[in-house]
């Protein structure tokens, strides 16, 4: 499975406008990270379990609002996970011939930064927004059909974050990811079932100022 070739490519497009300046006021910010599924419970294969996947992330922030210890940042951010069905559990699943799992959404977060030292930090992050895709393959062949692809998305990241030099920052901590449950139907019996799951992602991001305004 592919990596979108967009969340690759804009962090390095404006690569000569990059800034310097501690008081950087919009970042860019870049993430990877492992991705571990919860188990699906009460679907069509009873309980079915995931192997580990990873997670790719783009964000815009800017950072409203600062103090000696304390910044708030509203941040936009496109975010792209991929995992799999557990090769064992996937015999379970009537007719699954595939067992990609996949989401891609836009995210509104809110940021808390707090400054413990001039270099390190503690950050909290929670979010809501459009999971744009959320595709189960293994639900969605044979007489089982997916019926919903898309839906609202939520999540919540806490971490500990250093500072670089400038306006440079890398950031490791956890992000769980959660998207409304998505209705699988059989469509010879027409029961119709949940896929309700969250994920939880191990991740590392680099923060790096743009544009400084205001100072």
């Amino acid at each position: 499975m592919r990596i979108p070739s967009l969340l690759i490519a804009i962090p390095f497009l404006g690569a000569s406008a990059w800034a310097q300046d501690d008081s950087s006021d919009i970042y860019l910010q870049f993430g990877l990270g492992f991705v571990g599924s919860e188990d699906a419970e009460d679907v069509p294969g009873g309980t079915v379990g995931f192997d580990p996947g990873y997670g790719v992330s783009l964000a815009v922030g800017y950072e409203m609002f600062k103090s000696e210890s304390l910044t708030f940042s509203p941040e936009f951010e496109l975010y792209y996970q991929a995992w799999r069905v557990d090769e064992e559990d996937l015999p379970k699943i009537p007719s699954a011939v595939e067992d990609d799992a996949k989401t891609f959404a836009f995210m509104v977060n809110g940021n808390l930064d707090w400054y413990i030292t001039k270099q390190f930090s503690w950050y909290g992050s929670v979010g809501v927004g459009w999971a744009a895709t959320i595709d189960y393959s293994s639900w969605d062949s044979g007489n089982l059909v997916q019926r919903d692809n898309s839906g609202v998305a939520g999540q919540v990241k806490v971490g500990l974050g250093y500072n670089l030099g400038g306006s440079y920052d890398l950031r490791l901590g956890l992000r769980y990811f959660h998207t409304e449950p998505i209705d699988v139907e059989d469509t010879i019996t027409g029961d119709v079932s949940e896929i309700d799951v969250g994920q939880l992602a191990v991740e590392a991001s680099l923060r790096w100022g743009i544009f400084p305004f205001g100072h």
